[in-house]
């Protein structure tokens, strides 16, 4: 054979190759690419071993120390099966070919790959492990919603949001976390229990901030509007200046309530369990419920966990819920601190089980909640210990399996936006949204960009996320107004981020309307007073109050 059909001839076999052999690649190459950004150094002067990044046979047995000891070796376990298919590419939520094609899961499970080995090698070579690869690490572990898609469109089962949280999670361990004075601030928001820091950090964050960020939308439109047009890529986090247009290029909403939903109902108090039944529609041995309202739907969104319980008023079923505000633990778990996760988790099921406990007079059966990440996370509390023989179902199915629906309405058409986290499991997601709604509901695709605290966190990542939903809306809109209607679209979904985002795109669909389900069945059966009515049944003996 000859040398140039053999690997490595770059670096490796360069100092074997004559002047002659070479002069006509490099005659070429200085034509093509003078800058020689191809394939930098490779086949030109200066090219051997000592330009070679790769780790010496020598080292292994201490590289297969670290990989057994330490984090990094369950994260190169979890991707070392990827087969480079690219099938996980169509469904990413974060990969936008039109604004920046490099983070699908198979080139980010391919980068990461690599930066394990530039850590194993400079671990041995040298004392501790670039700062530029730390970045490089969390770069790629920021881009993802952990909506988990991936994980079903891969062959072999490999689920790049899983591993996300536990590249953030080495990252927290190691000290390499990025600080970001927004998203810390988020997390504190969602984690507090106290009734007094939660109102305080409402004023703050949501009221004095959203108006904030209006205020910046408003005179920063004209840079906003270029990045909407044309994202511009992400290698790395955005300079200040480029953060702040991302985070102000779509306006935040302004019809966020005033007050939480239990400051409303004045069952703050974590000393007490509250039991929310009509005394006209319920006996002692009437179906009780335990609700889980989540931080979203009931610190941001009140009206999403007031419509539930009025739902549930309504129906004739005793509702249980929380002593206090509570969080699941899933914001946590999503930022990489599995730690404070693990905490919260462990805190409220020996909370529930004194729950249950005090309340072993009533026969709970059913878990419901009105969140998709919250009943992921729920997964793991073990509620069938709690309240032995339960389930968990979400709001909606629950509605739906009692009968409750609409039955049509005149002058609006729907679409239906499916969380990342969706939390109807039961069946067809479209199924249950058009028998709960009574008419034909459109399904609008793609992530709407919030993702929690991403929108905060790297507002450069949603900025690209969004591009790929405007497109989907405008589509979604036109296909309903092909017969000529010009009435309201109202946009439906099931997650409290997603109501906040999905707001966020009003700008580009004229007479858009944003609601939960549960919400807009509440106005429609309920009346459109429906939570003054509901607060005012609710306070006059609606209420019971158990001390724990």
């Amino acid at each position: 054979g000859v040398i140039s059909g053999e690997h490595g001839i770059g670096i490796t076999k360069y100092e074997f190759l004559s002047n002659e052999e070479l002069a006509s690649f490099h005659a070429y190459k200085q034509r093509i690419d003078p800058e020689g950004r191809f394939n930098r150094g490779k086949l030109m002067p200066g090219a051997d071993l000592s330009a070679a990044y790769t780790t010496s046979f020598s080292l292994m047995g201490f590289e297969s120390l670290i990989m057994q000891q330490s984090d990094i070796g369950a994260i190169s376990d979890s991707v070392k099966d990827c087969l480079r298919c690219g099938k996980c590419k169509p469904v990413c939520s974060t990969h936008v070919p039109q604004a920046n094609i490099l983070y699908s899961p198979r080139n980010k499970i391919l980068a990461t790959s690599l930066l394990i080995e530039a850590f194993l090698y400079e671990e041995q070579t040298r004392r501790g492990i670039s700062i530029t690869h730390w970045k490089e690490f969390e770069d790629v572990a920021e881009h993802c919603t952990v909506c988990h898609k991936c994980f079903n469109a891969c062959p072999v089962d490999i689920d790049f949001g899983e591993v996300s949280m536990n590249m953030r999670n080495l990252l927290r361990k190691m000290g390499k976390q990025s600080f970001n004075p927004v998203k810390a601030a988020a997390i504190a928001f969602l984690s507090t229990s106290r009734p007094g820091s939660i109102k305080i950090m409402r004023k703050l964050l949501i009221e004095w901030s959203y108006k904030a960020q209006r205020i910046g939308h408003f005179f920063l439109k004209p840079w906003g509007k270029a990045q909407l047009a044309q994202p511009p890529s992400s290698t790395g986090k955005p300079k200040l200046q480029e953060y702040v247009v991302h985070f102000t290029n779509r306006k935040m909403p302004d019809n966020v309530p005033s007050k939480t939903a239990r400051a409303l109902l004045g069952i703050e108090s974590n000393q007490i369990v509250p039991i929310i039944r009509d005394q006209n529609k319920t006996r002692a041995d009437s179906e009780a419920v335990f609700y889980f309202p989540g931080c979203g739907s009931e610190r941001l969104f009140s009206q999403v966990g007031l419509a539930t319980q009025a739902m549930l008023y309504e129906i004739g079923v005793q509702t249980v819920l929380p002593p206090g505000y509570l969080c699941c633990g899933y914001p946590q778990r999503a930022a990489g601190q599995y730690d404070k996760a693990q905490k919260i988790t462990t805190d409220n099921r020996v909370l529930f089980h004194r729950v249950a406990n005090t309340l072993n007079y009533l026969d709970i059966k059913t878990v419901v909640v009105s969140c998709g990440t919250c009943l992921d996370q729920l997964q793991d509390y073990e509620f069938e210990k709690i309240f032995p023989g339960c389930r968990m179902i979400d709001i909606h199915e629950y509605l739906l399996e009692k009968g409750v629906k609409l039955d049509g309405i005149n002058g609006h058409r729907y679409l239906y936006h499916d969380p990342c986290h969706s939390p109807l499991k039961q069946q067809d997601a479209m199924k249950t949204v058009n028998g709960l709604i009574g008419q034909t509901v459109n399904k609008s695709e793609r992530c709407c960009g919030e993702s929690g605290t991403l929108s905060v966190a790297r507002p450069d990542i949603s900025t690209q996320v969004r591009f790929r939903k405007s497109t989907e809306l405008e589509a979604d809109s036109a296909k309903l107004r092909a017969d000529g209607f010009d009435g309201p679209i109202k946009m439906l979904t099931t997650c409290p981020s997603c109501v906040q985002g999905l707001q966020r795109f009003k700008e580009d669909v004229d007479q858009l309307e944003v609601d939960y389900i549960v919400v807009e069945i509440a106005k429609n059966v309920l009346g459109k007073n429906w939570m003054k009515t509901y607060i005012k049944q609710a306070a006059k003996g609606g209420i019971e109050r158990v001390l724990l």
